[in-house]
C-alpha cells in the first residue's frame, strides 16, 4: 500500500499550547521527528501505567489470593494521584490510569474471580474497535474526525486540495488502530475466559504502552505535515481546545 507524501507546506494547523500541555503522537505533529518517551508519557506516565498491571501480575503468583494483589495494585495507583495532587502537577494519565484500576479491583473483590482486574480492559478494547470499525463502514474515518478536532479545521476544509490526503491518510490510520484493539482482544480474551491470569497480565503489559507507542508513531508518519499553516486563520481558537484535550487523552 503506497503513501503519498503531503506536496503542500510542512507546517501544520496544530498550534503551540496543545505541544506545551500535552502527550502522544497528537502533539508531535509539527516535529519532524517522532518521541517515544513524549508519546507514552515520559518515564513517569511509563510507570503509572505499568507498575499497577505489574504488581498485579507479581502478587498473585506469589500469593494466589486476591487480597495482596487487588490491595497493593489499588494502593499503588492511589499514590500516584497524591504525589502528583501534591507536586500540582496534572493528575489526567494518573487518574485515568486509577479509574482502570478501580473498576478492576472492584470486579476482581465483587466476583472472586483474579481474571476480572483486566475485564475493563477488554470491554474498552471492544468499545473502541467497534467505534473504529464502524467510522469506517460509514466512510467517516475515526482519525480524520479527530483530526478535525485536534486541528480545528474551517468549515470549508473538504474542498481544500489537501483534504482527499487527509481523508485517504485518516482511513489508513483507523485502520492502524483497528488492528492495535483487534489484536489485543483476539489474544488477550481467549487467555481471559480460560482463566489464565499470569499469561493475561504479561500480555496486557506486552500490548499495552509497547503496541501503542508503535501505533502512535505509525499514526504520526502518516498524518503529519498535511493540514497547510494557511488553514490556521479561521480556525485558530477551536484548534486550541482540541488540541489540548486530545494531547491529554491520548496519553
Amino acid at each position: 500500500m503506497a503513501i503519498e507524501e503531503p506536496t503542500g507546506p510542512r507546517e501544520s494547523i496544530l498550534d503551540d499550547s496543545s505541544q506545551a500541555t500535552g502527550k502522544g503522537w497528537a502533539a508531535q505533529l509539527d516535529n519532524q521527528e517522532f518521541s517515544i518517551a513524549e508519546s507514552i508519557g515520559g518515564w513517569r506516565g511509563a510507570v503509572e501505567s505499568l507498575l499497577p498491571g505489574l504488581v498485579f501480575v507479581v502478587a498473585y503468583v506469589v500469593t494466589h489470593s486476591l487480597v495482596w494483589p487487588l490491595g497493593l495494585s489499588g494502593g499503588i495507583a492511589a499514590i500516584f494521584i497524591v504525589v502528583r495532587l501534591v507536586q500540582r502537577t496534572s493528575i489526567t494519565q494518573a487518574f485515568t490510569g486509577m479509574f482502570g484500576v478501580i473498576i478492576g479491583v472492584v470486579w476482581a473483590a465483587l466476583s472472586g474471580r483474579a481474571e476480572n482486574y483486566f475485564a475493563w480492559g477488554l470491554i474498552t478494547n471492544a468499545a473502541f474497535l467497534m467505534a473504529m470499525a464502524i467510522s469506517l463502514i460509514v466512510r467517516r474515518p475515526a482519525l480524520t474526525l479527530l483530526m478535525q478536532l485536534l486541528v480545528g479545521l474551517p468549515g470549508d476544509w473538504k474542498s481544500a486540495s489537501w483534504a482527499p490526503l487527509l481523508r485517504k491518510r485518516g482511513a489508513y490510520a483507523t485502520w492502524v488502530w483497528v488492528a492495535v484493539f483487534g489484536l489485543r482482544l483476539a489474544l488477550q480474551a481467549p487467555l481471559y475466559f480460560g482463566g489464565n491470569v499470569v499469561g493475561l497480565g504479561v500480555l496486557k503489559l506486552v500490548m499495552g504502552l509497547p503496541l501503542f507507542a508503535v501505533a502512535g508513531w505509525v499514526t504520526w508518519i502518516l498524518l503529519r505535515g498535511i493540514v497547510p499553516k494557511s488553514a490556521q486563520g479561521e480556525s485558530d481558537q477551536s484548534g486550541r481546545g482540541a488540541g489540548s484535550v486530545t494531547a491529554e487523552s491520548s496519553s
